[in-house]
């Protein structure tokens, strides 16, 4: 009898002929392996193998659904910050993108390193503000983004825990209120993906996210930390490579001679 490698093997060159849509569900567990003549559990373990590879993500009772391929081209990040007549961005590939679904702003704990960042003690509350992004025509988003900022800041500014924060956004607000400019500094790193990343990223639990957390400093003050998390294989970190002194060219000894 198969292995579950073997369908979903099987399983993934129905998917690649276009044997099922991908706006709807595949065919159950109990439809899957009388398609394919083996047991009910090899042909679940077949179903959560390929969503741990990404192939097909979950949707809990609304059943089991096909990932709709990357987007092209990729999103490349690099290490400039934007502006249009909508206020700061930071992806220039991702210019027009909108939110999607209902942004939240709650007061609650932050992470401890997003804590450490901010200078607030471990268990301190914070303005904690949340919002989904995507292209235009994006029925889910493709990056969640979640603002951290101190209370105290807030208190001086309420406006940062409102709903509506006017043209430009929290930056632009910090900006007026500081007198001064935003300095930005962002640190990428990537860890598998939880259950709400997943959910909302309609990526499977063997997937990781590109994680990107940007700190706001007016002065030396900590105003805001940004983390943004987006499915790796959607996004890539591109920059120019710079010459350091000791890299300089022509070399040290070839200018000797």
């Amino acid at each position: 009898m198969a292995g579950y490698r073997e369908v979903a093997a099987r399983i993934r060159r129905d998917i690649e002929a276009g044997e099922w849509p991908t706006d709807k569900a595949i065919p159950g567990i109990d439809r899957l392996k009388d398609r394919y003549k083996v047991a009910r559990q090899t042909a679940n373990r077949a179903v959560q193998h390929l969503v741990s590879e990404g192939i097909l993500y979950s949707q809990g009772r609304r059943g089991t659904f096909i990932r709709p391929p990357a987007p092209a081209p990729i999103v490349a990040r690099d290490r400039t910050v934007y502006r249009d007549q909508l206020g700061y961005f930071f992806d220039r590939g991702a210019q027009d993108w909108r939110g999607i679904g209902t942004p939240s702003q709650e007061v609650g704990v932050p992470p401890a390193d997003i804590a450490e960042l901010l200078s607030v003690g471990t268990g301190d509350h914070v303005m904690i503000r949340d919002r989904a992004v995507g292209p235009p025509d994006a029925e889910h988003p493709l990056q969640l983004a979640t603002s951290y900022l101190p209370m105290p800041l807030v208190g001086q500014l309420p406006v940062l825990g409102a709903a509506k924060t006017g043209p430009g956004g929290i930056y632009d607000r910090l900006e007026e209120h500081f007198d001064a400019s935003i300095s930005w500094e962002e640190t990428v790193s990537s860890r598998p993906a939880n259950d709400h990343e997943q959910q909302q990223l309609r990526i499977g639990a063997g997937l990781p996210v590109l994680v990107v957390t940007r700190v706001s400093r007016i002065g030396s003050q900590v105003v805001e930390v940004n983390r943004t998390r987006m499915p790796a294989d959607r996004f890539a970190v591109a920059y120019p490579v710079m010459r350091d002194v000791t890299a300089r060219w022509p070399r040290e000894a070839e200018r000797s001679e």
